[in-house]
């Protein structure tokens, strides 16, 4: 379905709230932690989306126990081992496809994972040498799926290299933390998007298992596995950033009620970059408030650390003062699509100038749009694609979303929260 986007904006100092749901990103980790836990889970302000649905579906097909009501899963551990062989889909979730090869190496039949056509050309190699080390079999494609992995593990030391993606140690992490053995995870080469890798260490805490963190890695005390537990996730820092930078282009005052200010994702500190380009940040109560009153200026950034919002950031540069660049994002290459490259592409095809490399992009600003003009955006079959290039439409006319169901993945309701702050859409 394609989708037009028609700004109807009438700025004003009266604040536009937007109530979000939970984080995909805490919900993918702690609907594995409470698959795997010896007691029962129950989890709140969960997001009602593809990543999450899929990924409680693949686990319940391994014998796991879990239940949606609305926005709360609840879990019930599992009593039984599998007895026979599994086929997994992970569609195009990348973190739960690194999730659940890790899990699958803990039961001793032949579990074959696969995902949609995009995520079988999504690396991981790294991965499954890793768990090879741990003395599981695995069979790919020259190491991307599908793939076939049959545990269990009967060996607790690994390597690991997540220079591609930390979800490879996440998942590892996850998994590990179930065993009841001691468990060493060794790291070769930079890791990327490390705040992640502290995002699932500080779940699995919540839920019984401590995971020490040294020069070379992690390490796992022999513990009894995961305890039961309440929790109610936070709204998401990622699908904050399309409010908060719909505020930076048109001057809208924005509140996001229960934002998580004191999460460890780097994104969630995308407020901050947007106060370095002339945004007013204020904090009331439990609510992020944010407006513009003067011009939008452009800056350079390092956005190794928060990589799920430089989208959004290139769409808030292109009406930006000046030139912004946005360094240390090589990584980005390896996500549900190529979000250096394509990224650039699309915004190429509205008239804003654009460099690029192999870890950096540039935009070059123009306040007045003055050489900018609607177009057909493609999405790639990535979500953050559609969600961060919509905004352009809050100012050049004629912005068409091509694909925009492609935002189920993660914020199925996009369009229609930002249809009630005035960033009105329809089907075309």
């Amino acid at each position: 379905m394609n989708r037009v986007i028609t700004p109807k904006f009438i700025p004003t100092t009266t604040d536009t709230s937007v109530l979000l749901s939970g984080s995909k990103y805490v919900a993918n980790r702690l609907v594995c932690i409470a698959a795997l836990a010896k007691q029962s889970v129950k989890l709140g302000n969960v997001v009602d989306n593809d990543d999450i649905n899929t990924a409680v579906n693949g686990l319940n097909q391994l014998g796991y126990w879990l239940s949606r009501h609305g926005n709360e899963i609840t879990s019930s551990p599992r009593t039984l081992p599998l007895q026979i062989n599994k086929k997994i889909y992970t569609h195009h979730s990348g973190t739960f496809s690194r999730f659940i090869s890790a899990i699958a190496a803990l039961d001793s039949v032949v579990i074959e994972v696969y995902g949609s056509d995009k995520m079988n050309t999504r690396p991981m190699q790294p991965l499954f040498e890793a768990l090879q080390d741990l003395g599981v079999l695995v069979t790919s494609c020259n190491g991307f799926f599908p793939a076939k992995i049959q545990g269990p593990i009967s060996r607790h030391q690994c390597e690991i290299d997540a220079s591609i993606s930390s979800q490879f140690v996440s998942g590892l992490l996850i998994a590990a933390g179930s065993t009841g053995n001691a468990f060493e995870i060794r790291l070769k080469g930079d890791v990327v998007s490390d705040q992640y890798i502290d995002m699932t260490i500080e779940l699995m805490k919540q839920f019984g298992v401590s995971v020490q963190k040294n020069k070379n890695g992690f390490f796992i005390e022999r513990q009894k596995g995961y305890c039961g537990g309440e929790f109610s996730i936070s709204p998401d820092p990622v699908s904050s950033s399309y409010f908060l930078g719909l505020s930076a282009i048109t001057g809208q005052s924005i509140s996001l009620p229960f934002y998580d200010f004191n999460s460890v994702q780097g994104e969630a500190k995308f407020y901050q970059v947007l106060e370095q380009m002339n945004c007013e940040v204020e904090r009331k109560g439990n609510s992020l408030v944010i407006k513009r009153t003067g011009p939008l200026l452009s800056l350079d950034v390092d956005m190794s650390h928060m990589p799920d919002v430089v989208q959004t950031l290139a769409a808030v540069a292109a009406f930006a003062d000046g030139t912004t660049k946005i360094t240390n994002i090589a990584h980005l290459a390896y996500k549900e699509s190529n979000r250096i490259v394509d990224t650039a592409t699309e915004l190429l095809k509205v008239g804003i100038e654009v460099e690029y490399g192999s870890d950096y992009l540039t935009i070059k600003g123009d306040p007045a749009c003055t050489h900018y003009h609607g177009t057909k955006i493609d999405t790639y079959d990535d979500h953050r694609m559609a969600m961060s290039m919509a905004l352009l439409g809050a100012k050049i006319p004629n912005i068409i979303i091509k694909n925009s169901d492609v935002v189920a993945k993660s914020f199925p309701d996009y369009f229609e929260k930002m249809n009630s702050v005035g960033l009105v859409s329809s089907l075309c």
